[in-house]
């Protein structure tokens, strides 16, 4: 199955703690803040050496699950978003793809898999 990777509308719900993005397909997708943060695609948190289980933060405060936030969010182009962070980072650009990829539901976890 072909996912649409072209966000309809996406918003920040800061009480919940998620990113909601609507895809033209009509897919919603809810990805807590954590989720997103561990997988930030920027070089330097993709060759950190991540602690078991826990957030690695490379600039900022040490923070705990939980307590990292999205503060701003912005389009790069017409194919990514790029947040910028409660921890003071703000270098990984999620590619619309990625995110697709990154859907948490159960749905896309069995196409993934397949």
């Amino acid at each position: 199955m072909r996912f649409d990777t072209e966000p309809a509308e996406y918003r920040l719900d800061d009480a919940r703690r998620l990113l909601s993005i609507r895809w033209r397909d009509g897919h919603e997708s809810q990805y807590p803040f954590d989720d997103l943060r561990k997988a930030c695609p920027c070089a330097a948190c993709r060759t950190a050496k991540k602690p078991q289980g826990g957030l690695t933060v490379l600039t900022g405060p040490v923070i705990r699950p939980g307590e990292t936030r999205i503060t701003r969010i912005e389009p790069v182009g017409r194919y990514a978003l790029t947040f910028l962070w409660s921890d003071g980072h703000s270098t990984g650009i999620y590619s619309f793809d990625l995110l697709r990829q990154l859907c948490p539901c159960a749905i896309c976890r069995s196409e993934m898999v397949r």
